[in-house]
């Protein structure tokens, strides 16, 4: 069944109230260079830019003291190639991750065994004169002996769950606000990479002869470690604006699978503002669902897109002091295709996730606010958009939610 690009915005009040600790509160360092642009962080180095793509405040909920509980946490590094020639970026292990604690010294790191930098054969990309291309660094936070730990990979779509043989290692996290740079490597030896002009016809890679061209470094970009706080450790508080995962009906049924039925699953996020000035929150994609299965590993949600739509002015809803608003996506469990059970989530800008094979069990969700922009598209009377408008006091960042636990049963 297709899904309903809708949601319900439930709005309370209440009075400001003191949520956590206030050390827990994630402030911006004062060490974060303040000429960065407020939605990446670059270094240009002869006709080079690197930079760490994202909002300036990135929020990460730290994951129960459990056996098998995890979070994922990603950063995205991107290249701008402003020489007069081709550059190589190399895919394979050439990222190295460097992180500093709340006190400013460098966590002890461990980086993956066997990783190999020197003359061999790689994977990569050619990035063309004036163009871009951007990598990932995927990771996990998780327990371990009582002790808090974070890990970096490659993102790898065949390996489940993930091999910490091949991972950086990041020991002893806590709550605080820290800081994250990478270092990008171009070593000596043969690329493999994709040509766009002859792959369709070929499907071969093509190869070219790499020479070590040195390192290149982001600057420092900023993110917190937030410990979970409220009722069940369901939200987490950033600056004042507390973001929360909301499951007030945390038992869900199987659907009956003769009559194509679905049942329509309230879980959304209710952020409160106990701060004393107005924001406006956007309502528009800025949401991705995360959803871990019974066995604790995370699951891949797909995703679909049959249409888009520009954001608009009712996307945004300002929440004044002491005002929670409640946000519901169009959340369904049905039965689709070859007799999967499925958890379908729309994004609310015309995209769906989709959690498939699911069994009944504990699972566990969160969402991903991001947001960065505050602007609108205004549009003529035929429908196109003619110019855009900005909008004041409009809330970005990105803070990742606690888990919360519910239950699929037979019915």
């Amino acid at each position: 069944m297709a899904l309903v690009m809708a949601a319900l915005l439930v709005v309370t009040y209440g009075s400001i109230q003191a949520v956590g600790n206030e050390h827990l509160k994630h402030e911006r360092v004062a060490k974060m260079t303040s000429q960065a642009s407020n939605y990446s962080n670059q270094v240009k180095q002869d006709g080079l830019q690197l930079e760490i793509i994202g909002p300036e405040t990135v929020a990460l909920s730290i994951p129960e003291n459990k056996p098998g509980v995890n979070a994922p946490l990603s950063f995205t590094v991107r290249v701008t190639n402003n020489t007069q020639a081709p550059i190589p970026f190399i895919d394979d292990d050439a990222l190295i991750p460097e992180i500093f604690g709340p006190s400013g010294q460098p966590l002890h790191r461990v980086e993956p065994i066997n990783r190999q930098v020197g003359n061999r054969e790689y994977h990569g990309s050619l990035v063309g004169v004036g163009q871009q291309t951007s990598q990932s660094m995927q990771g996990r936070l998780f327990w371990k002996n009582n002790l808090l730990q974070l890990i970096l990979h490659r993102p790898t779509y065949d390996e489940s769950p993930i091999d910490l043989d091949k991972s950086w290692s990041f020991d002893t996290v806590g709550p605080g606000d820290y800081q994250i740079r990478f270092t990008s490597e171009t070593p000596t030896g043969t690329m493999l990479y994709v040509n766009p002009f002859t792959f369709v016809q070929t499907r071969q890679l093509e190869k070219i002869e790499v020479t070590g061209t040195g390192e290149l470094v982001t600057p420092l970009a900023n993110f917190g470690l937030l410990q979970p706080v409220g009722l069940n450790n369901s939200a987490v508080e950033v600056d004042g604006i507390r973001f929360e995962t909301f499951i007030p009906e945390p038992l869900l049924t199987v659907p009956n699978k003769s009559d194509n039925s679905y049942q329509s699953v309230q879980i959304g996020m209710r952020i409160t503002n106990n701060t004393l000035t107005s924001f406006y929150f956007s309502f528009y994609g800025s949401f991705a669902p995360s959803l871990v299965i019974p066995d604790g590993q995370i699951l891949r949600g797909g995703y679909i897109s049959d249409w888009m739509r520009g954001p608009e002015e009712s996307d945004f809803l300002l929440v004044t002091p002491g005002q929670s608003v409640t946000f519901f996506p169009d959340i369904d469990l049905c039965w689709r295709k070859w007799d999967q059970l499925s958890l379908g989530v729309s994004d609310g800008s015309g995209g769906a996730w989709s959690f498939n094979e699911l069994k009944p069990g504990i699972y566990h969700f969160r969402f991903r606010y991001e947001n960065i922009s505050n602007t609108i598209q205004q549009k003529n009377l035929a429908g196109q958009s003619i110019t855009s408008r900005p909008i004041e006091k409009v809330w970005t960042g990105r803070v990742d939610t606690p888990f919360v636990e519910f239950r699929i049963t037979q019915p």
